[in-house]
């Protein structure tokens, strides 16, 4: 919900426009395929819009784990959803060269050394000719903003700088996202463009939840002071740490991304 209150629309206008064009000429359903698909929710959102629009389509998602894949019998017919690691050396057959439009959203935080090659390279296989892709991400800035002045940040920005840190030293560096249509382009994709839409300031609190959400739960990788634990990070300091961001966070400070990033393509004819 947050993503949609953003970027307001699920699929890019100029792509939406292109598959309204085609179907009237083409008996076939449109396939969309969305990689990193979670619990499917962008699949449904875009499900009830093209049904408003009366178009037919086969909505697939992947993703490496299915233990949030809703069951099968709370989606609509047209969505499937299938266990899939998209970045292995080979996908089935019927996802290769089939698919009108390929989806990504928030793979930044597995992309390493900013190389996006695998991925862009699984994409385009998938697509069919003159098909689309759509790659949606946060920017990779954080920022820590008070509601009013005077508010602490001090623990926020001790645990956005252990976050930072963590994820550089596993080689997620994010400078990609900045340059996405870059990206795009090198992978062999026609008219690359990027959009920023910035975040509304009523859905910062959601945007903390989230990350509050996530940070909470670095906890159980970290070893207790009782095991051997000498290290600057233990889960009882990481917890220390977590109550105190907490803390801050209730008085109205928001800890957010700033904006995210679409990156739109097409694969050549």
């Amino acid at each position: 919900m947050l993503w949609q209150n953003t970027v307001v629309l699920v699929l890019d206008l100029r792509i939406e426009n292109s598959l309204r064009d085609k179907k009237p000429n083409d008996l076939k359903p449109i396939r969309i395929a969305d990689l990193g698909c979670g619990n499917g929710v962008w699949l449904t959102d875009l499900h009830q819009n093209l049904e408003d629009y009366g178009m037919d389509a086969e909505l697939v998602g992947y993703d490496i784990s299915d233990q949030n894949f809703p069951p099968p019998a709370f989606l609509p017919d047209r969505i499937e959803l299938k266990k899939l690691d998209i970045l292995s050396s080979t996908l089935p057959g019927e996802a290769v060269g089939t698919f009108d439009v390929v989806h990504i959203r928030a793979f930044a935080s597995i992309i390493i050394n900013n190389d996006t090659t695998s991925l862009l390279r699984a994409a385009m296989t998938m697509l069919k000719p003159g098909g689309h892709i759509q790659w949606d991400e946060m920017s990779p800035q954080y920022y820590i903003e008070p509601a009013s002045p005077g508010l602490s940040t001090a623990a926020c920005q001790t645990m956005v700088d252990l976050v930072k840190a963590g994820a550089d030293a596993r080689g997620v560096k994010e400078g990609f996202v900045r340059d996405l249509y870059f990206h795009l382009s090198c992978a062999g994709f026609e008219d690359a463009k990027k959009f920023r839409h910035r975040k509304r300031k009523q859905d910062y609190k959601g945007w903390t939840e989230d990350f509050l959400a996530v940070w909470e739960g670095i906890a159980e990788f970290l070893p207790p002071r009782t095991e051997g634990g000498t290290g600057p990070l233990t889960k009882e300091s990481w917890a220390e740490l977590f109550e105190k961001v907490v803390w801050e966070t209730e008085q109205g400070v928001a800890i957010h991304r700033g904006s995210l990033i679409t990156a739109t393509g097409r694969k050549p004819f």
